[in-house]
């Protein structure tokens, strides 16, 4: 039975496909590319790549056309491709020396006379160059055989530096976050929406976090949060419901965090040092205790810059699926 759903699942796609090509597989694009950096600047002799689907993903592996181009004075580049559905993806050419890589997508609204309407938008992509990557503290934690928040409903501190749980919990030393997961059901290991509530407090006064919306996963650039963690805004305590993490059963992938900890004041309150660091997406957590998060933390005290050098891991022998490849 289940074969034949999968058969008729195929069939279904291939006939709609077949539906789009017979309207739209001799439809052209037109757009402009308008490169520029992070800080406005217009790039001359910038490379760019484009590419969309011409034909039926299920019949054929050629199915994309893509095109190469370089952007003017002005920083602009008019690219035209053949398009099965009006969606094309783009951004810097692969390989592109001291620039991190970018890659957006864009959907057209409609389609007249064989045209993809808006016909030749503007469409602005913003790269950054590699400027200071640094070493840091970069960890995926929560990867087996990394441990569950070990005990529900009371506060637990986690050590960035050493990724473990504090004593007597693990071989932390010290509590950067202060983790307080509390759930009336511990025995639902299921990753739907619940009303579970993760904490995370701070042991210092000045300590704090705050949230930064990006782009989704897999678009823009690599260097996905600004380079410098913010002076300010920083807040004591998050609190999240399980329902807040995940959007309509999908995890809410623009979602991200700056955070400062080992806050030491002086007389008039103001920072003496601290650490800065930042959250790459979301925090998951789930009823039973597990938690997946991925942190950046820069160990040299008051030094703001969030741009990492992969290859400057301050931990090591990290097995696979804990390491970090992205700044």
């Amino acid at each position: 039975m289940k074969k034949e759903k999968s058969i008729v699942l195929v069939f279904i796609l291939s006939t709609l496909f077949n539906i789009i090509s017979g309207h739209a597989q001799n439809s052209q694009t037109k757009f402009t590319l308008h490169v520029m950096t992070d800080e406005g600047k217009i790039l001359k002799d910038f490379p760019c790549a484009a590419g969309c689907f011409v034909s039926n993903p299920l019949h054929r592996s050629d199915n994309t056309a893509n095109i190469d181009g370089k952007t003017d004075d002005n920083g602009n580049v008019i690219m035209t491709l053949p398009c099965l559905i009006g969606e094309i993806s783009f951004g810097s050419k692969y390989g592109t020396p001291m620039f991190y890589e970018s890659n957006y997508k864009y959907q057209f609204q409609t389609n007249s006379g064989g045209k993809w309407q808006p016909w030749n938008p503007t469409i602005d992509v913003v790269v950054k160059p590699i400027l200071n990557p640094i070493a840091m503290y970069a960890r995926k934690f929560g990867q087996d055989p990394d441990p569950n928040i070990p005990k529900l409903n009371i506060p637990i501190g986690f050590d960035l530096e050493v990724a473990d749980f504090v004593a007597p919990y693990g071989k932390g030393m010290s509590s950067d976050f202060i983790f307080t997961l509390s759930n009336q059901d511990a025995t639902n290991t299921t990753q739907k929406p619940t009303e579970s509530t993760l904490s995370i407090s701070f042991p210092n006064k000045g300590d704090g976090i705050q949230s930064v919306i990006s782009l989704p996963l897999n678009q823009g650039s690599a260097l996905r949060l600004p380079r410098f963690a913010p002076e300010g805004g920083y807040e004591p305590t998050l609190v999240k419901k399980h329902s807040q993490v995940w959007v309509h059963g999908l995890l809410q992938n623009n979602q991200n965090y700056f955070f400062r900890v080992r806050t030491v004041l002086d007389e008039k309150g103001q920072i003496k040092s601290a650490l800065y660091g930042k959250i790459d997406g979301a925090v998951q957590f789930w009823d039973n205790g597990g938690i997946v998060f991925t942190y950046y933390l820069n160990p040299t005290p008051n030094d703001r810059n969030m741009e990492f050098d992969p290859k400057k891991n301050l931990f090591q022998n990290l097995p696979p699926l804990q390491q970090v490849r992205t700044p």
